[in-house]
């Protein structure tokens, strides 16, 4: 199946709103030149719509969230879209706190933040950031989406107390990792690559 049938068919099974993900997400791999079968983190699960587009792109994904986060976003049934979607055998799930990532240096190919960051609380964002650098590879990179004004505006409109975006780069303590900013549709992103 080509690429615009499946993520019309994702489309179908996850609602409109995933082609929004998937086109920014889309964009974004074709930068990166990930190979098939990477080892991907996802950082903060919420309905699953990044991981699962991850994995219909044949990444291996790991995605979590705290255990302890109660906001609305959280503890949603990710597993069971991922099953009609048929990428469930693609994603595993642990719930973990980014700031302090249960994970062995160098681990990931890559590590994804879709609309993530500004709901972080701002004291642990330069760690987390910190940690997303220490998990992934020396060759891997770190991509944070976050939402543009536009997109703002209408997740206002449902959620009026929802977050300002955040910028990475104000968390950026080490100099020798490079950044990379692209616009997306409805986001925009964030690349970090080690020095």
């Amino acid at each position: 199946m080509n690429q615009e049938k499946n993520q019309e068919k994702l489309a179908e099974i996850l609602g409109p709103h995933f082609n929004n993900i998937a086109n920014d997400g889309l964009f974004v791999l074709k930068a990166l030149g990930l190979p098939k079968g990477a080892k991907v983190l996802d950082v903060g699960t919420g309905a699953g719509n990044f991981a699962i587009f991850l994995a219909s792109q044949g990444f291996d994904v790991l995605t979590g969230e705290p255990a302890t986060d109660t906001t609305h976003y959280a503890g949603k049934d990710w597993a069971a879209s991922a099953e009609k979607a048929g990428v469930r055998d693609k994603i595993r799930f642990e719930a973990f706190n980014a700031s302090k990532a249960p994970f062995e240096t160098e681990t990931f190919d890559a590590v994804f933040f879709f609309g993530v960051l500004h709901h972080v609380d701002e004291a642990e964002r330069a760690a987390t950031l910190s940690e997303a650098l220490r998990v992934v590879k020396k060759s891997g990179t770190v991509v944070f989406f976050e939402p543009r004004k536009e997109t703002l505006e209408k997740l206002w409109l449902t959620d009026p107390t929802h977050p300002l975006a955040a910028n990475p780069s104000d968390y950026l303590t080490d100099k020798s990792v490079t950044e990379q900013k692209l616009q997306g549709a409805m986001m925009d992103v964030f690349v970090y690559r080690k020095g």
